[in-house]
Order: structure tokens, then C-alpha cells, then sequence
């Protein structure tokens, strides 16, 4: 087991200049899956105490097959899939979708279809500008209900 260790930390600091000693560091996999992860950053965090030694990291991508459900599904159908792309602008890439099926088969909307899509997608832009707001003000340490 420690010469896996060992050939693992040799791996992983091949191009730093410091080597890890064996038992005085700690590696901590702040992964995706921690509810301070916002998104899909995976951060490999080398301790040394208290201290942090190195950071490395891992900026990944959100792949959930979509494509692929999609091609299985009809136009109508797969606007469900898009809801679980991106969780916080549901209605923009939803009005984006179906202005490009709209486009494809040459479909004419009424004015009163623009404005009520052009509305939902202002209102979409305003909650993620709250979320962001939400989620940094619990980042940086807040505990208060109300802003």
C-alpha cells in the first residue's frame, strides 16, 4: 500500500518542485458532489497542517447524454430535457429551442406569443441574478434570512 501511496503523490507532483512527505500531508478531494461546489469544479487540495500546501484544479463538463434522448424523441417531446440542462435559465433555452423548430418549419407566431416569451425570458434573467446573489452571500458566510 505504500508504494502505491508513493508512486501515486509521484504521479501527482511530478512537475512541482516540492515533494510530499508521507504523513505530514493530507489530500482532500473537494469534488462536484460538496454543497459549497458550485458547478462542476473538482479541487485536488494537498494539506500540509493547517496549511495549504497545493491546489489542483479539475474543471470538468456536465454531459448527460441529452443529444441522444433527444434524437429518440419528437420536437414536442423533447423541450423536457431541457429543463434539466441548466436548472436556473429552464425558460431561455426552452424560448431558444423553440425559435429554432419554429424556424425550421417556417412558423409564424402572433405578437402577443413574442412579448409573453420576450416576459418570461426577462423574468428568468432577474431569479438567476437573485440566485447568484443567494449563493454568494452563503458563500462568503452569511446566515441572515433576509439580504
Amino acid at each position: 500500500m505504500l508504494a502505491v501511496l508513493n508512486n501515486y503523490f509521484n504521479t501527482l507532483y511530478s512537475n512541482r518542485f516540492i515533494k510530499p512527505q508521507l504523513g505530514f500531508n493530507l489530500i482532500l478531494n473537494f469534488g462536484p458532489q460538496h454543497p459549497a461546489a458550485h458547478g462542476v469544479l473538482r479541487l485536488v487540495i494537498s494539506l500540509r497542517g493547517e496549511y495549504i500546501y497545493s491546489i489542483d484544479p479539475h474543471i470538468g463538463f456536465l454531459h448527460r447524454g441529452t443529444e441522444s434522448l433527444m434524437e429518440k424523441h419528437t420536437f414536442l417531446n423533447n423541450t423536457v430535457f431541457l429543463d434539466r440542462l441548466d436548472y436556473t435559465s429552464v425558460l431561455t433555452q426552452t424560448h431558444a429551442y423553440c425559435l429554432a423548430v419554429e424556424c425550421a418549419f417556417n412558423g409564424n407566431n402572433n405578437i402577443i406569443t413574442l412579448c409573453l416569451r420576450t416576459l418570461f425570458d426577462e423574468l428568468s434573467r432577474m431569479l438567476n441574478h437573485f440566485l447568484s446573489i443567494a449563493t454568494h452571500a452563503l458563500d462568503v458566510g452569511t446566515m441572515a434570512i433576509i439580504f
